[in-house]
């Protein structure tokens, strides 16, 4: 959005470090435990009696259920704020894991995993709205990017805590993992201090540090805001004008208000979520396609998985310094090429080099589509965040949903090397969506 001038590394590292237990930490304890019982729903629906088709359309019902829950969990926040829609969501995960493990059919699991990814949308958006809302915009992309980072410390370490727990009493208790670290995320925000207060004093502190006009910090719906919306650019400087252009002609429904803006840059969005979803299907199976041991498959995931993690700050470095198209843009590119390349390694060696240059493009984008949302809310929905994001988030997560979906299809269709080429195509298409309205709607 703008260019980041090198200001105030201090209070940066500073304000960062308060977002820690009240964002970062419940965000890690989350993933963790949908991280570690993701790959246990499957096996749950055969032992079950679901076939392998069942079983996959099962899984599914995680993200169904997060596209489902988004609009809802907007209203959730805007209602009764983040931090209630936060512990709203550990106790539906709760409740919903514990149906799962307990499960005697396929009707009491797939209820229990479309509630598991409902509760994950309120839980993402409350995180997401409240960042927007109280991190400073100069290393806005900062904070957001390390969300992201959290997002894949947990799906990284999730199955390897389930593991143990698989080999010494067997699948069904993997469950408890997500019941465990839902818990803790409640204890979490119990023990702390009203993160609204804390935060509101620190974003005044770093605003007076640059000069800016800080009004006196305050807490409470009708004043948060008002307090996100006081440092604007040159490029923001229209953001109260766009905001009440939107407010005159506001629907019920949120992403009717904003659907315009959502087309342009949710579509282009909506497009690098399907990538990131399809590169987790399509590496497994054409690692089969060449005959790779499952091993070696799972052990490369792994490395990719690790070279992804490794660059999620980085990320937010260039977004914040440089502008969000320097990274939107490149990511899809590389997302783009490292797919259409795929149907090209016949060799090992050549998907191991696909996989790692998936990794490292994924690895750059890492908050870019939290970072997009929340200007976009800043600008044109700075009385109605939360509506603003969860009609984003559908575009978004609709995308993720998308992704395995059209690799099943493309595949049933043409063959294995018919989907990555699909990817890789759309993937253009939003590279140059990315290009061509994120300088008109976000500046630069």
């Amino acid at each position: 959005m703008t260019r980041d001038d090198g200001q105030g590394g201090s209070d940066q590292m500073g304000f960062l470090r308060h977002l820690f237990v009240p964002i970062y930490m419940p965000a890690i304890l989350f993933a963790t435990g949908e991280g570690a019982l993701i790959p246990v729903v499957p096996l749950t629906a055969k032992a079950l009696g679901a076939g392998l088709a069942g079983a996959g359309l099962i899984s599914g019902l995680l993200m169904i259920g997060v596209v489902i829950g988004d609009m809802p969990s907007g209203y959730a926040v805007a209602r009764w704020g983040e931090t209630f829609a936060m512990r709203l969501a550990a106790v539906i995960a709760i409740i919903s894991a514990i149906a799962c493990r307990m499960a005697t059919n396929l009707i009491v699991l797939s209820i229990g995993v479309l509630m598991i990814g409902i509760a994950s949308a309120t839980f993402n958006l409350a995180r997401h709205s409240f960042l927007t809302t109280w991190t400073p915009w100069w290393y806005r992309a900062r904070a957001m990017s390390l969300l992201g980072g959290t997002t894949r410390v947990g799906a990284f370490i999730g199955p390897f805590i389930a593991a143990p727990v698989i080999a010494l009493s067997g699948s069904d208790d993997v469950y408890w993992i997500h019941v465990t670290a839902c818990l803790g995320v409640l204890i979490l925000l119990w023990v702390t201090p009203d993160p609204e207060k804390e935060l509101s004093a620190n974003l005044s502190v770093a605003r007076s540090e640059r000069g800016l006009d800080t009004p006196a910090p305050t807490t409470g719906k009708t004043a948060r805001q008002p307090l996100s919306m006081q440092a604007t650019t040159d490029a923001d400087s229209d953001a109260t004008e766009g905001s009440a252009a939107s407010g005159s002609r506001r629907h019920r429904l949120s992403v009717l208000t904003y659907l315009p803006i959502l087309i342009r840059l949710g579509t282009a969005a909506g497009i690098l979520q399907m990538l990131r979803a399809s590169r987790q299907v399509i590496l497994p199976l054409w690692g089969v396609q060449l005959n790779i041991p499952e091993s070696r498959i799972a052990v490369i995931v792994g490395i990719a998985g690790a070279v992804d993690l490794s660059l999620f700050y980085t990320s937010g470095q260039v977004m914040d310094r440089f502008g969000r198209r320097w990274v939107a843009a490149p990511v899809l590119a590389g997302l783009s090429l490292a797919h259409l390349l795929l149907p090209l390694a016949t060799a090992e060696w050549g998907y191991v080099t696909v996989a790692i240059l998936l990794s490292l493009a994924n690895g750059m984008g890492s908050g870019i589509v939290m970072t997009l949302g929340s200007d976009l809310a800043t600008r044109y929905a700075a009385d109605d965040t939360p509506g603003f994001l969860s009609g984003w988030r559908v575009f978004t997560d609709s995308g993720s949903a998308a992704g395995p979906l059209a690799i099943s299809g493309m595949t049933a269709l043409a063959g294995l090397w018919s989907a990555p080429a699909l990817m890789g195509i759309c993937g253009l298409a939003g590279a140059f969506m990315m290009v061509r309205y994120i300088p008109r709607l976000v500046g630069r």
